[in-house]
This record gives structure tokens, C-alpha cells and sequence, in this order.
């Protein structure tokens, strides 16, 4: 049984399923080079079937994220006079219409009448594919993908969704048995606090529904007692104790652009660090509260989290300590590149697959041959010389320990919005000053931002605080480190706070990747590396070879490890 799941919004996404297993998933931006693209992924598709040697007739049925269109970045940068409209037709309407979820049904129907079939059917006839596709609500597939592909089972899980809006909903609350989904909670988009930390990211001079990421890592930098100021202010935004228990409410009167204008007038003299700390401070003391009442009212400890929201490490730690949670699985790289692959699931379930994979490993997308390799470094001999190494592990481990960065690219590229180690660029984390060379001369990085660290999983304990063993092979979660990581992977935590966004190496998931680490440490006593993506700034990370190649070229990098060629700049 062979389905395939399309996400055409941010960050659009394509995946391909067999008999409950993902084949291949691939965002459009690795293979369009526009990062973060929205639209119909496929180029995405192609290369699914590509990758999984499936024909568009062998399809058994497709799903498609969404019953109404899309939110993009470029609604944030909508012409004055589509806010002013706006704002005039909410006007006329009570806050507690838009508080409550009574607006969420009609609204679906009515604006999703309006989605475009017939966009949909003429890419598919250009893709030589007749099946008829079936839409699915966007929190309903959060919920789906988390629930089947958590690592504890498909019984008696409370799914929680959050993000900054999809279906005109930013988060629900769902008990799953089995393949019974029941949502208990629905909390309607006016209350996002998604779309709260977005209008933040925007206010502080950083791209809406790209950058909040850097609002979190400069969160730190400001002084707690200092940011409590800008907090009073924001506490007054949201409620979560209010009349349902397992719902929070917006307060603020602001929505959307509102907020911006709210913001200019109420954040006058306190400074963009404190107003960082404060939002961070406000939405993970939200996402406690709320999710600590929903596990004493439902009574299941067993928690599974899913939507953009939980892209938040910081806020994933803080959740990790509530201390009814038992068992606690948050999705990899849960933003909506996720949902094509829950619509994948959901249409193999109704399609009749009794059993779906747990995630393991995120290698699903492209692998180049050694002859495609060598064909794009014949293509730059005039600007490179390269050399093919038996054992290119050991050779990048010493390059690295020599105090080089290099770029490898091996095997499966990665899905999803972290680097796992085969499209990633790679340090000596003992090494300060390699901060500022990936900064300046390769990545282009705001010089606030935090790099992570690879850690050999039985090197975990040496390094990271994480009392309840939350196992972290996904950069998904932020721990406190302790003393000896401050020594041997300083380069790879926060600068100001020590804390780690770490990906722990098993060697069944990635036996190269591995090997790499345990020869580093041979050589070195250290069982980490840092690790961040392959990419300039603003770009998306390195697909192919000639992707790779291009980074290369354009950067400092002292090395690029590609398949089993390392990789100079002639002189």
C-alpha cells in the first residue's frame, strides 16, 4: 500500500509511504534552493517517487495538509490597506466571538469551499497521477503524526497540539487509543501564543515565521530580574486559568497586526533583550501551566507534542521537568514540514495499514553515487583538488582535531529543519574561536545564536543534566550541561547559559556519523563534535552535490568531506 502525503504551505513538503514505513519525505526548499518555500512541492514529489522507484499510477491514495489555504510569511508584509480592512471588520465583532472556538467550524467550511481543487488536479495530471485526493484539517494531522510515529505506542497517549495557526486553530488537546483520536480541547487562533512570539520576532526587526528561533537564543543574554518588568506587561496577554481547564485564552485584545501597534506603545524604553527574555519567560510558563492542568484533568501521563510551538528547545525543557508527565515524546522537527508526513499515515490508516513505524532515524531524503559525486568535482577542477580516502571518517576526525571546520555530506540527507551529521558542517567544540570563523567566514550567523553539539550516546552522561533520561537524538530538546562540557564542547552550548541542543549519536542509526565521533575521541578524549547545518545563511541546507560544492566554494570551510572525497581549495 503505497500513499503520499502533500503539505503546500510553509516550508511545503512531499512523502511517500509504504505499508506504513516513510520511503522517502523531502521539503521543496532543498531541491528550489527558496528557503522555507510555500506552494505545491513537486520537484519535492518527483523526487520521492524518484528516490522510491515508484510510478505515479502505483499511488494508492494522497493527502493533502489543510482545509482551508495556507498561511505564508508574506501575509506578515500584507499592504497597509489590507490591515486597515482588517482591522475594521474585527472591530465590529466582540473579543469573546473570536476567544471561543464557535467560529472555527464555519470558518473551515466557508473558507475552505474556497481552496483551489483545481490547482491540485492540474499538477497532479502533470505528474500523470488520477488519484482523487482527500483534505485534511491541519491540527488533525499534528496530532496524527505525533501519535503514531511515538516511540511508547498508539494506546491511551494525550496528544497536544500548538502552533501559530492552522485551520484557523493554534492547539488542541486529543486522547488517541489505537487509531481513535478524540479532540477534548480546541483553542481558536485569536488565542495563539504562537502567533504572539511571531509578532515578537517581527516587532524585533527579525523574519516572521523564520526567525523565532533567534528570539529564543537571545533570550539568555538579558538578566531574569530585569526582563520581570516587560513579563508584568505580557502576563496581562494571556489567561490560562479561565473558565475550561485544559484551555489558555488571549487577554490582550490584539491579534495579528495588532499586535505590533500594541507593542510600539507599550514597550517604549525596554530593551530588545529584555523583551527576548520576557516573551520566552511568558510562553514557556504557558505551555506549563497549561499542559501540567491537561495532565491532571484527562489523568494520562503519557504525553506527545506536536506543532511549530515545540520547536522551542527551552520550552521543551521546561516541559520535560513537570513532574506528572512519565513519558513524554515531542515529534522531530514538528513545524508544519511535518504534516505532509501525517497525511501520509492518516491516508495508509484509512486505506486499511494495520500498523504505522515509530520514527527512528530522519534519513529520508536523496543519495548521490560516487560517479554523480565525482562528476560535479570534475565540473570545478579548475577552483578544487580532491582526494579519494578509503577511510574518510578518520581523515575528517583528524582535520578536525587539527582545529579545521569541514563540511560533510554523506549518504541520506536529512528531512527536517536540524542537521543529523550528513549534510552538516563539523568543529572541534573544545575550540572558542571557532565560533567567530563559522560566524563570520561561513555561516553568516547573528552573533548571538548558540551552535550544538553530535555526543556519542554513552558519552551522554559525562556531559548533559537530564535526570529523567530523555533520550535526545533529534536536537529537539535543550538540556543544562555540566561542568566537563564547558571544557570539551563549550563552542557547541550557549554562550551565556551553557545549555545544549544536542544530538545524541547511536551507532545503529548512523554508523558512519558514528565511527567519526569514536575516532575524534581516539584522538582527542572528547566524545562530541560541533555540528550545524551546511548552508550560508538564508539558504537551505546542501541536497546534492553541486549544492554542496556551491557552499563550499562560497565559504571559508577549510574542508569538504563529500561521499569518499576530501575536498581543498587550490590556492
Amino acid at each position: 500500500m503505497i500513499t503520499l502525503g502533500i503539505h503546500d504551505g510553509h516550508t511545503a513538503t512531499a512523502c511517500l509511504m509504504c505499508d506504513g514505513r516513510i520511503l522517502a519525505c523531502i521539503s521543496e526548499e532543498r531541491l528550489n534552493r527558496i528557503k522555507e518555500y510555500g506552494g505545491f512541492p513537486e520537484k519535492a514529489i518527483q523526487k520521492c517517487m524518484e528516490m522510491a522507484r515508484i510510478k505515479a499510477n502505483q499511488i494508492d491514495g494522497i493527502g493533502i495538509v489543510g482545509l482551508m489555504e495556507p498561511t505564508l510569511p508574506n501575509s506578515y508584509n500584507a499592504p497597509h490597506i489590507s490591515k486597515r480592512i482588517f482591522a475594521a471588520a474585527t472591530s465590529f465583532i466582540p473579543e469573546s466571538f473570536f476567544q471561543s472556538d464557535m467560529w472555527v467550524a464555519p470558518a473551515q467550511k466557508i473558507i475552505g469551499s474556497l481552496r483551489n481543487r483545481a490547482k491540485f488536479k492540474s499538477c497532479f495530471s502533470k505528474l500523470g497521477m488520477n488519484s482523487e485526493p482527500t483534505f485534511y484539517e491541519h491540527h488533525y494531522l499534528h496530532a496524527v503524526t505525533a501519535h503514531y510515529l511515538s516511540w511508547f505506542g498508539i494506546d491511551d497517549n494525550l496528544i497536544i497540539t500548538c502552533d501559530g495557526s492552522g485551520d484557523a486553530v493554534c492547539a488542541t488537546v486529543n486522547i488517541a487509543k489505537g487509531n481513535e483520536i478524540k479532540r477534548v480541547q480546541e483553542i481558536s487562533n485569536y488565542n495563539s501564543i504562537g502567533e504572539f512570539y511571531t509578532q515578537i520576532t517581527q516587532f524585533l526587526g527579525m523574519k516572521p515565521m523564520s526567525h523565532e528561533y533567534k528570539v529564543m537564543g537571545l533570550a539568555p543574554y538579558a538578566k531574569e530580574e530585569h526582563a520581570q518588568k516587560t513579563l508584568r506587561i505580557f502576563e496581562s496577554f494571556f489567561d490560562v486559568n479561565g473558565s475550561s481547564p485544559m484551555s489558555f485564552k488571549n487577554t490582550s485584545g490584539c491579534w495579528k497586526w495588532r499586535y505590533i501597534d500594541r507593542f510600539q506603545n507599550i514597550l517604549r524604553g525596554h530593551r530588545f533583550d529584555n523583551i527576548a527574555r520576557a516573551a520566552q519567560m511568558l510562553v514557556e510558563n504557558i505551555l506549563v501551566e497549561w499542559i501540567s492542568n491537561c495532565v491532571r484533568h484527562t489523568g494520562i501521563k503519557k504525553v506527545v507534542l506536536s506543532g511549530g510551538v515545540f520547536m522551542n528547545v527551552k520550552a521543551n525543557n521546561a516541559i520535560l521537568d513537570i513532574p506528572e508527565i512519565e513519558q513524554l515524546f515531542i515529534l522531530p522537527s514538528c513545524g508544519d514540514e511535518s504534516l505532509a508526513i501525517g497525511a501520509a499515515i492518516i491516508k495508509s490508516v484509512e486505506l486499511g495499514c494495520t500498523k504505522i513505524d515509530p520514527i527512528g532515524p530522519l534519513y529520508f531524503g536523496p543519495e548521490y553515487s560516487e560517479e554523480e559525486i565525482q562528476e560535479a568535482l570534475n565540473k570545478n577542477a579548475r577552483d578544487l583538488t580532491y582526494t579519494k580516502i578509503e577511510h574518510i571518517e578518520e581523515c575528517i576526525a583528524k582535520e578536525l582535531s587539527e582545529g579545521k571546520a569541514v563540511a560533510r555530506f554523506a549518504n541520506k540527507m536529512e528531512w527536517g529543519a536540524r542537521s543529523l551529521g550528513n549534510r552538516s558542517i563539523l568543529a572541534d567544540a573544545r575550540n572558542r574561536d571557532i565560533i567567530l570563523k563559522i560566524n563570520e567566514a561561513i555561516k553568516n550567523r547573528d552573533f548571538w545564536m548558540p551552535f550544538a553539539p553530535s555526543i556519542m550516546d554513552e558519552c551522554e552522561k559525562d556531559y548533559i543534566q537530564n535526570p529523567k533520561d530523555y533520550y535526545s537524538p533529534y536536537m529537539i530538546m535543550a538540556f543544562p550541561t555540566k561542568e566537563k562540557a564547558k571544557t570539551d564542547l563549550i563552542a557547541g552550548l550557549h554562550p551565556y547559559d551553557f545549555t545544549a541542543r544536542p544530538q545524541i549519536v547511536r551507532r545503529d542509526w548512523n554508523p558512519s556519523y558514528y565511527e567519526l565521533l569514536k575516532t575524534f575521541k581516539r584522538i582527542t578524549g572528547v566524545g562530541g563534535i560541533l555540528n550545524t547545518s551546511f548552508n550560508l545563511h538564508g539558504e537551505a541546507i546542501a541536497c546534492s552535490p553541486e549544492d554542496a560544492i556551491y557552499t563550499f566554494t562560497h565559504s571559508a570551510l577549510d574542508g569538504l568531506a563529500i561521499g569518499n572525497f576530501y575536498v581543498k581549495k587550490k590556492n
